[in-house]
């Protein structure tokens, strides 16, 4: 296995500072603290997993690079989409689980 520097595209910093808004409105500061440092930790987890997930078929990721893959969240709610660019790994969008459809 490779080892891939992780870098988090404009769109997927979006996607966490609308996630740690809404997080705010539903449980404590420490609790919304948790859940993203926890989701942080699995996107830096591409670090030496990303080859393990291939290319997406499915149209509701590839609309975001013709080479996206997707990594699910340990709970099932999220999907990282990403794509491999030489020593790099790019998280493109996080996206809630319920809106990848084929």
């Amino acid at each position: 296995m490779r080892n891939y520097k992780v870098k988090i595209s404009y769109s997927a910093r979006s996607d966490i500072e609308s996630l740690s808004d809404f997080l705010l409105t539903v449980m404590s500061v420490e609790g919304a603290r948790k859940y993203l440092d926890n989701m942080i930790a699995e996107v830096r987890s591409l670090e030496i997993l990303a080859d393990l997930y291939g290319i997406s078929t499915m149209s509701s990721i590839r609309q975001y690079h013709p080479k996206a893959r997707r990594m699910v969240s340990h709970n099932r709610r999220w999907v990282y989409i990403f794509h491999i660019e030489s020593e790099m790994v790019i998280v493109d969008r996080i996206r809630p689980s319920k809106t990848i459809v084929e």
